[in-house]
């Protein structure tokens, strides 16, 4: 007697969709939140289907394809508002605000947050809250802001604590840790890359792991933990490597160079910051923080010229992207070297 399997439900999809997505597999989450929405649609399953394609337009920003996305998300928050599913139009707002961002649309993005924040609020759900929160600490962080940005990261994990939901946290915590890392709070830094990583590990989130292994290496470098931080590196570039993290392979090139220059070797320091630039080849933070770690190198080397152009490629970058605190920061270092480097004679 032939049996066959009876199809896959449009919850049953979607979490699997959910899983790949962690995983960082793009393609294979992309197909099956596309199925999990058909499946849907088939079905009368209005929340499931705004939902797979909420999911289908997160995996496509991770692919710079924002258009797609913008279409797939507003039809999900169309969908969900028509049928008065208000939750699920909210999270809608959050992702397209996420795409604003990827967009550099900083102020867009942010009354996009905002505006998902207050549904948030409303409705009581605590998950959608702490995103939007996050996302909103990461527009302060961009505009210069850490301390904004830092206590709005702590808001989003204590929402996330309470929602219970530990992916989410984790991201909260390897954000709060790089602004703790650019206030040069290298200790609390640590801590909370660690807490990050503990809770991405748990979950299986490659890409995210990429990224915390990759960044929790520079407060160990400062603290001088220098073993340890080769050790994050090494986890961090084989995570990356199998996702195809390109710009998290760039972090992690880009701090081997500064341990090869802390160390005085300069050939190996320039090889690897040459590769950082290669994989973090199209306008980004990650190509911007290149160009900086590179002017570091070149004043090691007394190359003034190349020196002040790297310093400068690094914050027209980061202006052309809207971060215009690290542009201002990124310039102060460049005002601050050139006045220690070519000191003026005080005026008679």
């Amino acid at each position: 007697m032939v049996t066959t399997e009876a199809p896959a439900t449009p919850h049953a999809l979607a979490a699997d969709a959910f899983e790949q997505e962690q995983l960082g597999h793009w393609d294979a989450a992309a197909r099956l939140y596309s199925l999990s929405f058909r499946a849907a649609v088939l079905e009368g399953d209005v929340p499931q289907a705004a939902e797979s394609l909420r999911g289908q337009a997160r995996v496509l920003i991770q692919e710079d394809r924002f258009d797609e996305a913008a279409e797939l998300v507003e039809l999900s928050r169309e969908i969900a508002e028509r049928a008065g599913l208000l939750q699920a139009a909210a999270r809608a707002i959050n992702v397209l605000g996420i795409i604003y961002y990827r967009r550099q649309k900083w102020t867009a993005a942010n009354e996009q947050y905002r505006q998902a924040l207050e549904l948030a609020l409303d409705l009581g759900d605590d998950d959608l809250a702490g995103l939007a929160v996050q996302n909103a600490g990461v527009i302060a962080y961009v505009r210069g802001d850490l301390r904004e940005a830092r206590s709005l990261y702590l808001e989003s994990i204590g929402a996330f604590v309470r929602s219970g939901n530990t992916a989410n946290a984790s991201m909260a915590y390897n954000n709060l840790a790089i602004a703790c890392s650019d206030l040069h709070e290298w200790l609390e830094a640590d801590i909370y890359f660690t807490r990050g990583i503990e809770l991405a590990e748990r979950q299986q989130q490659s890409p995210l792991l990429a990224k915390l292994y990759g960044n929790r290496a520079e407060p160990l470098i400062e603290i001088d933990e220098i073993e340890q931080a080769v050790e994050t590196l090494d986890r961090g570039a084989a995570v990356a490597h199998a996702v195809g993290d390109r710009l998290a392979l760039a972090d992690v090139e880009r701090l081997r160079a500064r341990l090869a220059r802390l160390r005085g070797d300069i050939d190996d320091a320039a090889a690897h910051l040459e590769l950082a630039l290669d994989l973090a080849s199209k306008p980004s933070l990650e190509r911007a923080s290149v160009f900086r770690e590179m002017a570091l190198l070149r004043a090691a080397q007394s190359r003034y010229d190349e020196t002040r152009d790297a310093y400068l490629s690094a914050s027209e970058l980061y202006r052309t992207l809207g971060a215009v605190g690290l542009a201002r920061d990124t310039a102060d270092a460049l005002a601050a070297w050139d006045a220690q480097t070519f000191p003026r004679s005080e005026e008679m």
